[in-house]
């Protein structure tokens, strides 16, 4: 039998000048392209005067920021949601690579308030719900009065995003604090921590993320709802940040770093991404096969500019990048310890899942049939180029650089692996079996 020798020691990350360029590269260019975009969108609708016209370009300006914010923050959010729910399973095997999404947590302050900036500037040009008289005129909508109101609407934002936060900056401080403070594998003080505060964060998670993704994107489209419309958000979230944790591990090994993961960590990270991918597509197959098959006018309004409108491609595309592509290349187990294999499906389910987000959002929020300051009846009123363009790509760029700078300064922020932590040898010695 071959015995594994193990050394348990000090790695601290240091950013490279390389790693350092590239982050701040993506943002420039990336805000570059989002003006641009901006400046050039001219949206002529006719029958509009230069004023609406001009609040189209604004629609979509606040809708890009939307959705590429929120696409960030729940991979945040789901890199501390990963770490809590291992923690309450006493996984063993994540411990190697646990610093991953605690950095990629920090993220969340930031990802937040993008967000809430958007919906204090914009939320009555996004969401037709919150223009005045319009719950009160709207027979269906005066049903949610309770709910969709401004000030409870911002109230729920606020303290979900803000106890999310503390809860994830908390988990960090435990296992930090665990490294300079625990007197050896045996002392579980910190671990217990952990555990307590993740129990308490994982079940008001499970009900307060419901209702954000209610709030955030199903809301968009105020008279359609959708009763797995949260799991299929959080699926989105989950599979998009075990992607980017599957990548930095790959990338950090590639670089020298994490001297105690192998291949068999990379397996793992592996199959869970396909796993859920395939959940992922589960979610998105079961929402709109019920739908289809109900044909309900009130239900089918959601679907009818993604499937018969300018998005129809994305719709399409949607399935390929999140579903064809993992589950045709990334099924068997030597891509999930191929670096090459698991780069090239990663992107693509990172790219499929900001294009699922944006499916989410953009229709909802663009859809200029629900917007008082036009007298058009209710309906898809399209508005030219409403597909991916460069204030959607630029927005991408620029939040995608500001999450890999964040994650790669909260990497210099301790150890790279948790030396102190319970099941630290277990996971240095962790073997999948097959």
């Amino acid at each position: 039998m071959e015995h594994k020798e193990v050394q348990i020691r000090e790695e601290k990350f240091v950013i490279s000048e390389k790693a350092k360029r590239f982050a701040f590269a993506l943002m420039g260019i990336g805000l570059l392209l989002a003006l641009i975009g901006y400046f050039t969108y001219h949206p002529h609708i006719e029958g509009f005067t230069d004023e609406q016209n001009h609040h189209v370009a604004i629609k979509r300006l606040l809708a890009s920021i939307l959705f590429n914010g929120y696409f960030f923050f729940i991979i945040a959010t789901c890199a501390a949601v990963f770490i809590a729910i291992s923690q309450l399973a006493n996984a063993g095997w994540y411990v190697a690579i646990r610093r991953i999404p605690e950095a990629m947590s920090e993220f969340m302050p930031v990802g937040a308030g993008i967000i809430i900036l958007v919906l204090f500037a914009g939320l009555t040009t996004l969401y037709h719900w919150a223009h005045d008289g319009v719950m009160e005129s709207d027979p269906l909508l005066m049903k949610k009065t309770w709910y969709l109101n401004k000030g409870f609407f911002y109230a729920r934002v606020i303290l979900f995003t803000s106890f999310w936060i503390w809860c994830a900056t908390m988990i960090r401080k435990f296992s930090r604090d665990e490294d300079k403070l625990s007197t050896g594998l045996n002392d579980t003080t910190f671990f217990d921590k952990s555990y307590r505060l993740s129990a308490f964060f994982i079940v008001v998670f499970g009900f307060s993320f419901s209702m954000f993704a209610w709030d955030i994107t199903m809301s968009l489209d105020a008279h359609w709802y959708s009763t797995i419309f949260t799991i299929y958000n959080f699926a989105t979230g989950w599979v998009s940040a075990l992607t980017i944790i599957y990548l930095f591990t790959w990338w950090l090994r590639g670089q020298g770093y994490l001297n105690i993961v192998t291949d068999e960590h990379q397996h793992d990270l592996g199959k869970f991404m396909f796993a859920f991918s395939i959940f992922w597509t589960y979610m998105w197959v079961a929402q709109f096969l019920l739908i289809w098959y109900a044909n309900i006018p009130e239900e089918v309004a959601y679907y009818a500019p993604r499937l018969f409108g300018s998005y129809k491609f994305y719709f399409f595309l949607n399935i390929i990048l999140n579903f064809a592509v993992p589950f045709f290349i990334f099924m068997r187990r030597g891509a999930k310890r191929s670096r090459n294999v698991g780069m090239f499906v990663g992107t693509c389910i990172l790219l499929g899942h900001w294009n699922d987000v944006f499916l989410m959002v953009m229709p909802g929020a663009l859809n200029l049939a629900t917007d008082i300051t036009t007298d058009n009846p209710v309906g898809i009123i399209e508005t030219p180029a409403q597909g991916i363009g460069l204030m959607e790509i630029g927005f991408l760029g620029l939040f995608g650089g500001a999450f890999l700078w964040m994650t790669l300064k909260a990497l210099t922020k301790a150890n790279l692996y948790p030396t102190k932590h319970p099941f630290v040898m277990e996971s240095a010695l962790h073997d999948t079996g097959v």
